[in-house]
């Protein structure tokens, strides 16, 4: 009796485990509509949804969780669609276990089988039995975290992933997640089923937990025709000496290529191995550190392997830019692989540019180990040496040179390192200049220092270096086995300013021009020139007797001319003309063709600049006066005393004759003491001390004078034509 008590209890236990599958009528469900409609198999609890037993999407059905949710999974619960599973949580949706601490098989997982469409964003997968994916369906995982999770077997209680946390067949996307610290791998595909793979951006940390030999990425082929990526990871290890960091395989003859770009690798048992044939395969710019936690030569420690064990083997790969450091051995080469890693054949081009650093075991450095009969090409790489040539090298490379069963590896030129240093006026570092080097896809670009480093096969090549603001500087250089500083002398751009300084149409030479704080002088042309850089230039153009002329430049992309024209500096000429001591109003003064006349106050003036001005000062009745304004750079005035000749008219019998006169005049009716004979602007022409009665006018030119008398006390003035 006792032992049919028990058999009832087992048998009650396994229907226990209930079972909810969506009536496949193309509903949209949620948990909340689930665990309304399910009977019990999914509840609320308090803030969150249990399931215990499984749940299955029909094919026409779909799942989508669209809010933060948890739900919390009883030890053998698991999750299948046949249709669609979508999780787009605003922050996280998380699929956990009910009991982390359960000795159990916690919860199972979930799988997905072929027809199913799945897209995952925002989840948070712990604590159960991983995420298997079917052939012959679409999966994307963006922004999830997979973590605790276990592997166990057994087909109704075990882990429904095997292989991996993700265990995948088919294609598949996984971009921006966090897989750490699972049983197994974080991610494994079928080595029979192509899976194209798409892993990007992931962060994975110390899986394989349970220290079996399992890299943390395990991929499969890709299928024939069909690339998978492995692309910009970081791959780290956690003290599991069995656990490696990433591979691809093809153990089973079926094809496919692998892209293995820009991941970082530290602290596992090797860094990369790709295995089998039917590939071509590119891995470049991976950065490779102390991949040797095992610490056993015999069984791993490489920073990247190949291996291909048939000379039927088509395994060709190009390996570019990767950095390799601390691990037992740097690159080894198993069997068959053809490994192209730096060769300056065009048809085959790959600069190499791999980085060798610390990589050996036994006291011994181990940057490369050709352990197969084939030839391999490793041009342009840095190797761990001090001098980049041929002796060398040979240290630390492990080819034909040391087994005449293993194949010949052409390892020069190698690469080396090249500096720039860039500088501007006063040798001052220049931060941000573009350097071209010919026949090199990317440009550098010097930091706060003035430096920029390449690596580069050795050889000759050109350079231009460009920076804003500065003339373009162009150079070659010649990479031998030590590392080159290359400087780089920067000259600003400048363009010329050409001032032209006239006064109308005439140059004007000698003329200061003052600017960034430079003095300049326009030559006998009125022309000066100057060379500067782009900007914005405030100047001022002097020359004495002049105005000073100020403005602005602006320089931008080309040379520019000014044209000056100065303006004369003026002054005020006042002419102050009295009789006597009193002033004369409407007097006339001929100056710098123009006439003036006076005011009430016997002033007149005009404005003139520097210069030596002839005048005729005269008003009727009265006596003239002449002579020369100089202004010299100030106000000038000139006093005029002009006598009145009114009482002539009162001299009785006075008579001047003939007029017009020829060769001389007669003088009646007057005691004459003196006679002026002045040309009708007042220039003085001759004078006749005493004349009696007859003034001789010969050798005069003819036209129009004054003839000026003096008598008795009296001027008298008489206009007189010659001819």
């Amino acid at each position: 009796m006792k032992r049919i008590v028990t058999l009832f209890f087992v048998i009650s236990a396994l229907f226990s485990h209930a079972q909810y599958t969506t009536p496949g009528t193309g509903v949209r469900w949620d948990l909340h509509t689930l665990m309304e409609n399910s009977e019990g198999v999914i509840t609320l609890v308090g803030d969150h949804y249990e399931l215990n037993g499984n749940v299955v999407i029909s094919a026409s059905d779909t799942l989508e969780i669209l809010t933060n949710a948890t739900l919390l999974l009883h030890d053998l619960s698991y999750i299948e669609s046949y249709g669609i599973f979508i999780v787009d949580a605003p922050d996280q949706a998380v699929f956990s276990a009910l009991d982390p601490e359960s000795a159990g098989t916690k919860w199972r997982g979930i799988r997905f089988y072929e027809g199913h469409y799945t897209s995952l964003r925002n989840a948070t997968f712990e604590y159960g039995g991983g995420l298997k994916v079917n052939n012959g369906g679409t999966f994307h995982m963006d922004v999830c975290t997979l973590r605790h999770n276990y592997y166990l077997a057994g087909s109704t209680s075990g882990s429904l992933s095997s292989g991996g946390v993700l265990d995948i067949s088919g294609p598949a996307t996984i971009k921006n997640s966090s897989i750490y610290s699972n049983q197994r791998a974080a991610i494994a595909t079928a080595s029979n089923v192509a899976s194209p793979i798409i892993f990007r951006n992931n962060y994975l940390f110390g899986n394989t937990t349970e220290n079996s030999n399992r890299p943390q990425i395990n991929l499969g082929p890709a299928g024939s025709g069909n690339t998978s990526h492995i692309v910009g990871n970081t791959v780290i290890g956690n003290g599991f000496v069995q656990s490696g960091g990433i591979a691809y395989s093809s153990l089973l003859g079926v094809a496919g290529d692998v892209v293995i770009d820009s991941n970082y690798v530290e602290a596992n048992r090797y860094g990369i191995t790709i295995t089998g044939s039917g590939m071509n395969g590119w891995v470049r710019y991976n950065t490779l550190i102390a991949n040797n936690i095992q610490n056993n030569p015999s069984l791993g420690g490489s920073g990247i392997n190949f291996s291909a064990s048939s000379s039927a083997a088509y395994q060709h790969v190009m390996v570019t830019g990767n950095v390799i450091e601390g691990n037992l051995w740097g690159i080894t080469i198993i069997g068959y692989p053809v490994v192209n890693m730096g060769n300056n054949d065009p048809e085959n081009y790959n600069p190499g540019l791999n980085v060798f650093s610390g990589n050996g075991n036994g006291g011994i450095t181990y940057d490369l180990y050709n352990n197969g009969p084939v030839n391999q090409m490793a041009m342009g790489n840095l190797w761990d040496v001090e001098l980049q040539d041929a002796e060398s090298i040979e240290t630390v490379v492990t080819h034909q040179a040391d087994d005449l069963a293993l194949g010949l590896v052409t390892f020069l030129p190698a690469a080396q390192k090249v500096t720039f240093s860039a500088n501007g006026a006063g040798n001052l570092p220049l931060e941000g200049v573009s350097i071209a080097i010919a026949g090199q896809e990317n440009e550098l670009t010097t930091g706060e220092y003035g430096l920029a480093d390449l690596l580069i096969m050795q050889g000759g090549y050109s350079f231009t270096a460009s920076f804003e603001g500065y003339n373009d500087f162009s150079g070659t250089f010649e990479l031998g086995a030590a590392a080159l500083t290359v400087p780089i002398e920067m000259v600003e751009t400048t363009y010329t300013l050409t001032f032209v300084v006239t006064v109308g149409e005439l140059p004007v030479e000698g003329a200061l021009i003052f600017i960034n704080e430079d003095e300049l002088f326009t030559g006998e042309d009125g022309v000066a020139s100057i060379e500067l850089t782009p900007g914005d230039y405030a100047f001022e153009v002097s020359k004495d007797g002049f105005d000073t002329f100020e403005d602005t430049v602006a320089l931008t992309d080309e040379d520019v001319t000014l044209n000056i024209e100065l303006t004369p500096s003026t002054y005020t000429l006042t002419f102050v003309v009295r009789v006597g001591g009193s002033p004369l109003q409407g007097a006339s003064i001929e100056v710098a063709d123009e006439t003036l006349n006076t005011d009430a106050v016997g002033q007149a003036s005009i404005v003139l600049p520097n210069g030596t001005y002839p005048y005729l000062a005269y008003a009727e009745n009265h006596t003239s006066a002449s002579g020369d304004a100089i202004i010299d750079g100030a106000d000038l005035e000139i006093n005029i005393q002009l006598t009145s000749t009114a009482s002539i008219a009162e001299v009785k019998g006075f008579r001047v004759y003939p007029n017009p006169a020829s060769s001389y005049v007669m003088i009646e009716g007057a005691n004459i003491q003196k006679a002026e004979l002045l040309q009708m602007h007042g220039v003085l022409v001759k004078t006749f001390p005493n004349p009696a009665g007859t003034i001789s006018l010969e050798g005069l030119t003819p036209g129009y004078y004054f003839l000026r008398l003096y008598t008795n006390g009296q001027v008298v003035v008489q206009r007189l034509m010659i001819w």
